[in-house]
């Protein structure tokens, strides 16, 4: 960064991009629930996610083409994304956490548990040679998590998973030559 009002400006831009591609992440993950209701929005909640990756990376574009006049380095290119993802991720996070403290109560686990009582899912578990005692013993791990605990892995993930998705973005997104609009 050459100027605090430069990286200031980086920020910002930062802030409010994650900030709507944190909203398309909730969107996404209230169709994944939904998925068990409706296995179309499970579909839905895949696309959404995926749009996620294409919107940070027009963003990222806007801001190189419009604050910058074209140009943006690597090594900013990759700030700004990492930033993107990171403000992204702590939304989803505190979305996470109020859904699994007051909206889920168990919903999700009990859809997991149903599903893994089929004779199909057995099936699956035994070609792989999984014990059915072991896939006991995992879903009791998991009812064991506080919604924070739940909340605090997917931000970890979701911010790892940024960083790695910022790289190849940043990298395609660099440009040493002004724009000509």
């Amino acid at each position: 960064m050459a100027t605090r009002e430069e990286y200031e400006q980086l920020k910002e831009y930062a802030r409010r991009d994650g900030a709507i591609v944190g909203v398309l992440w909730i969107t996404s993950f209230a169709f994944f629930i939904g998925e068990f209701y409706n296995p179309l929005l499970g579909f839905a909640s895949l696309l959404v996610g995926a749009y996620s990756l294409v919107f940070a990376s027009m963003r990222l574009r806007r801001y190189r083409d419009t604050a910058l006049g074209g140009v943006i380095s690597f090594r900013r290119a990759l700030l700004f994304s990492m930033l993107i993802y990171f403000y992204a991720a702590l939304l989803m996070a505190a979305a996470q956490f109020v859904y699994f403290q007051f909206i889920d109560h168990g919903f999700m686990l009990s859809q997991y548990a149903e599903i893994t009582g089929t004779p199909e899912f057995k099936a699956m578990l035994s070609a792989y040679g999984m014990r059915p005692e072991d896939m006991k013993l995992a879903m009791d791990n998991l009812a064991a998590l506080r919604p924070i605990d739940i909340a605090l892995q997917f931000l970890s993930t979701n911010i790892i998973l940024g960083l790695v998705v910022s790289l190849p973005i940043a990298a395609m997104m660099k440009s040493k030559f002004k724009r000509r609009f």
